[in-house]
């Protein structure tokens, strides 16, 4: 019983610690502004403080809420994509859309942010913090990037698939975090990683797919709603894999 308690404690403090902190949110989703659909975009742009209060009000949400189990986080999400496409349906006004869709960026982030999503390491509580201090750190040096539209999503309405797909991404993942900051045996100073660590490729991957998957989340809200949706890029002769834009 004792063990058990003690088991559940760690996992608490665990959900209570996610990963990635505002600054890294909000840059990300701001990233992600440039690959919605252009009329939205505008709408984004247009209606900043709008947007920025939406993340704001992700960021507020009960930690339990915005991790993987015994947290809600695919509820909420699934919950957040169903209520912005039956808003643009209403339809309310966009001002107001722009705000939910900031809160499903936060969302969104969180499904792709491994120390929200897994939480089976008992030393999480102790690196997640110094986890967080080094992805704001690298925001500047590492490359986001955005691997096209998601067709079965967009046209066919799969989010349930995006959603799965993302946490289990996160799941696999990560176990090298916790690796990397006791490569030495005992927790690393987050200052002595540097850009050839498992933690900057962690991050790198983690974040470009978390862009990715809200790109293509508020595309198939848009279409919802009987939005446009642009064409893709063409992918250049020879090219293997998704479209990297």
């Amino acid at each position: 019983m004792r063990r058990r308690r003690g088991s559940l404690l760690a996992l608490l403090a665990a959900i209570a610690c996610i990963g990635w902190g505002g600054q890294t949110v909000q840059h990300v989703a701001w990233t992600a502004v440039d690959f919605f659909p252009p009329d939205f975009a505008r709408q984004v742009r247009k209606n900043e403080k709008k947007f920025n209060a939406g993340i704001k009000r992700g960021l507020a949400a009960p930690p339990a809420w915005r991790a993987g189990q015994p947290g809600s986080l695919s509820q909420a999400l699934d919950a957040q994509i169903r209520r912005c496409a039956a808003d643009l349906r209403k339809p309310v006004a966009l001002e107001d859309l722009v705000e939910e869709i900031g809160v499903l960026a936060v969302l969104v982030l969180d499904a792709n942010d491994p120390l929200a999503v897994a939480h089976d390491d008992s030393r999480e509580a102790e690196y997640s913090a110094a986890y967080r201090s080094y992805v704001d750190s690298i925001l500047e040096r590492v490359r986001l990037v955005y691997y096209g539209q998601d067709h079965d999503l967009i046209k066919g309405g799969a989010f349930n698939n995006t959603v799965a797909a993302a946490m289990a991404r996160s799941e696999s993942l990560y176990p090298f975090v916790g690796e990397e900051f006791y490569r030495t045996g005992e927790l690393r100073d987050w200052r002595t990683l540097d850009d050839r660590s498992v933690t900057f490729g962690v991050a790198g991957v983690s974040l470009s797919r978390a862009l990715t998957d809200l790109a293509n989340l508020v595309a198939f809200v848009w279409q919802r709603g009987g939005g446009q949706i642009p064409t893709p890029l063409p992918t250049p002769l020879g090219h293997v894999g998704p479209t990297i834009t």
